[in-house]
């Protein structure tokens, strides 16, 4: 056999492998691509898939429950999940009883927590029996005389009914016309005077709004003013109902 006859030979074997192989790759590339119309086509089962998914996250997932430290920012932290008037009420104690609805109408004028607004002023005020919380003060947010800011939140026409010792010879507390009133003064005045400033936390504020050794807290009760709000924040809120 000569060398020509051999070179034709190899030529239609290389022909033949070649043609094979295109072949072979266009049946993959069909079946390939009929797979991917036949998923692609059959939305039901897909969504189907997504859905079991989604269920099944949300099962496994505990609802969450937002503790209080003293690290916490005192501004409201989801507007979905807020407390209602009624239910912080359960939680309230005391002269407070009732007022569950004006600290969540405050606290959400000034996007504050109520639930904060509400353990400061029992903390303040021992529940709202101290003698602070009564007429002729009103006041349950332990406000010191203040009447420039009195005039600066509520206006220069509004009344204003003055300070006033708790005991002779000592700290001179602002009045208020109503409960009400101490409610709003105290959330306008933390939105204000304090986040405003760069005070947001619950340690930050303490710094200020009842430090330690303070001249009108001779026993001592700053010491504790974190711990004691926080403690009733987070009993509130791991058993809030949301």
């Amino acid at each position: 056999m000569n060398i020509s006859t051999l070179s034709r030979k190899r030529h239609a074997l290389l022909f033949i492998i070649g043609f094979l192989c295109i072949i072979g790759a266009s049946i993959f590339v069909t079946m390939h691509s009929t797979k991917a119309e036949h998923t692609k086509s059959d939305p039901t089962t897909t969504t189907t898939a997504k859905q079991i998914n989604t269920k099944s996250k949300k099962e496994d997932t505990p609802q969450q429950v937002v503790k209080a430290s003293k690290n916490y920012k005192i501004e409201r932290e989801n507007i979905e999940n807020q407390i209602t008037g009624q239910e912080l009420d359960k939680h309230l104690k005391g002269n407070l009883k009732g007022l569950g609805q004006d600290f969540v109408k405050s606290g959400e004028e000034q996007n504050i927590d109520p639930v904060f607004l509400a353990a400061l002023a029992a903390q303040e005020t021992g529940w709202g029996d101290s003698d602070l919380a009564d007429a002729p003060w009103n006041n349950i947010g332990g406000i010191t005389c203040m009447p420039d800011i009195y005039e600066n939140i509520f206006g220069e026409n509004y009344p204003n009914p003055g300070c006033e010792e708790l005991v002779k010879g000592g700290t001179k507390w602002q009045k208020f016309n109503s409960i009400e009133d101490s409610i709003r003064f105290k959330a306008i005045y933390l939105k204000e005077y304090y986040v405003e400033n760069g005070k947001e936390t619950i340690g930050e504020i303490q710094t200020t709004y009842a430090p330690n050794q303070a001249k009108n807290d001779q026993s001592g009760l700053n010491n504790n003013w974190v711990k004691n709000i926080v403690s009733i924040m987070n009993d509130v809120k791991v058993n809030q109902t949301l």
